[in-house]
């Protein structure tokens, strides 16, 4: 075989690869830019409406004298408005959290040093703007906001004890749930049933050298209906998440640790029936097929033997990891427990475990956060455990601690991806296999012959079937010479999988 035919072969070989791993790949379909000025202070933000679209919120300078402008504005799947509405905020008030419920938006506003609370409340269809005034308690520390109904759940602290306040926007009280205000207890979560209409507050407590982990349950009205109480003599909850049945059977589904301490063991799930716990199935990190994947070849090995070795000598495994926990994906078949492993670069408390559809805007910590990689795993409809994965995730870093990898299902596969200097990565999985390992993807402008000169603050965001959303600044211009101009963007990306199955079993491309 002479060279010139060698060079023929592998071009075309090559050439195929290419081309086949471009289908496969992220695909930018449609991007919206909104111009602002770099110093003007404006802060922009997206929110997930499924195939309804998405809402952009652009605010004023926080720091303004004046009254701030709050622009609202609905664009659809195609990234084309469909309407636009402005709200003038009293400048006494500072924006606290923001909630987003099935058709309506809410947004929580409180006057400092005061017990004065403002919510704005965002209709989608038609983008009318509506506000209650409240009163609920001066100096709580907001952890969680959320909407039920036609009340508004506000759970913090309160002179560093729990609360949780519910206020009604019909008839403008507050009511403080009984059993809560307690010392040395951390709020996990605030579940809402929406179906049922139960208010379901899981706390964490240390007392007499032991941790408690509770699940009290109150109804409508805001009374204590019944409390669950989960126990080991080996192991201790962190977290847990309920995945109910019906009134009365339920799942949980979270982490452990050895010892009260905020770093990870293992996973746990336990069936609850008649708020009687089950005893918990509980998953180390050591029997997950995949956990130390993030860890390069040699120092992965090195790892198992000596969990192995010790296994031998009869000897427990100790992990300190700490994990911060999605809101639970629920699939026909499937439960999918989604967790991030970081470390904060300096001391830290112990995360908060924060629904998927509440965005904090001041947050209690400001240090800085190191994300090493994240874990997947599956549990059936039954609660059983199934598989597990895992995604590395690296020299990505975050201010705030907050959700910076996105999981979203696409047929039979799920695609990962995380923002990072201006690109997004990527990876593919079916259950315990990658089907397509880390890609990179760049984000394209609007107008060809453009590029992006800048990027900061990016951020992703799931949203319907196979697609899901980059958002951030950036500057842009035809020059890196120029100045370029400032702009607010948002990208809708897609990955498809018609041919990932090909990637998933080469053996079919070669029938036997």
């Amino acid at each position: 075989m002479n060279k010139r035919f060698r060079f023929f072969l592998f071009s075309l070989g090559l050439s195929l690869f290419l081309s086949f791993t471009v289908s496969a790949q992220l695909q930018q379909t449609d991007r919206l830019e909104i111009p602002t000025a770099n110093d003007s202070g404006d802060q922009f933000e997206v929110f997930s409406l499924g195939e309804e679209g998405i809402l952009t919120v652009l605010r004023g300078d926080p720091y303004s004298s004046r009254n701030q402008q709050w622009s609202f504005a609905r664009y659809d799947t195609n990234l084309k408005m469909v309407w636009q509405n402005a709200y003038k905020l009293d400048n006494r008030y500072i924006p606290v959290m923001a909630y987003n419920g099935a058709n309506v938006g809410y947004w929580l506003f409180a006057e400092p040093d005061t017990d004065r609370f403002l919510f704005v409340q965002i209709n989608f269809q038609d983008g009318s703007i509506d506000s209650h005034k409240g009163n609920l308690l001066a100096g709580v520390d907001v952890q969680q906001f959320k909407v039920m109904g036609s009340k508004a759940i506000v759970s913090g602290y309160y002179r560093s004890r729990p609360i949780v306040l519910v206020h009604s926007f019909f008839d403008h009280t507050t009511r403080v749930l009984p059993g809560l205000f307690e010392k040395n207890t951390e709020l996990n979560n605030v579940d809402l049933n929406m179906v049922d209409g139960y208010i379901n507050v899981i706390t964490y407590a240390y007392r007499k050298k032991n941790c408690v982990f509770e699940i009290k349950t109150y109804n409508y009205e805001g009374k204590l209906i019944k409390k669950t109480s989960l126990s080991d003599p080996k192991n201790s909850f962190i977290s847990g998440q309920i995945v109910p049945l019906n009134e009365s059977d339920s799942y949980l589904i979270g982490n452990y640790s050895v010892g009260c301490t905020p770093y990870s063991q293992g996973l746990y799930v336990t069936h609850v029936t008649d708020n009687e716990p089950e005893k918990a199935e509980f998953i180390e990190f050591s029997e997950l097929q995949n956990f130390f994947n993030f860890m390069k070849p040699k120092r992965r090995q090195k790892m198992l033997d000596r969990i192995g070795k010790r296994k031998s000598l009869g000897k427990e495994n100790r992990f300190r990891y700490r994990l911060l926990v999605h809101e639970l994906i629920q699939t026909e078949n499937e439960i999918v427990l989604v967790a991030e492993v970081y470390y904060p670069n300096q001391k830290s408390s112990t995360p908060i475990i924060s629904g998927g559809f509440t965005r904090p805007y001041i947050s209690r910590s400001m240090e800085g956060y190191r994300y090493t990689h994240a874990i997947v795993c599956g549990f059936d409809r039954n609660g059983k455990f199934m598989w597990d994965n895992c995604i590395p995730i690296k020299d990505l870093t975050s201010i705030d601690l907050q959700q910076m990898v996105q999981v979203t299902p696409v047929d039979d596969y799920f695609v990962l991806a995380y923002p990072q200097e201006g690109e997004i990565h990527t990876e593919v999985i079916r259950r315990d296999k990658v089907v397509v390992e880390n890609e990179k993807f760049k984000l394209e402008t609007k107008k060809e012959g453009q590029k992006i000169l800048d990027s900061e603050d990016a951020y992703l965001l799931p949203w319907y079937d196979q697609y899901f959303l980059a958002y951030g600044m950036q500057k842009v211009g035809t020059s890196s010479l120029g100045q370029g101009k400032d702009v607010f963007y948002v990208n809708k990306l897609n990955y498809k999988t018609e041919d990932i199955g090909k990637r998933d079993n080469p053996e079919d491309q070669n029938p036997r």
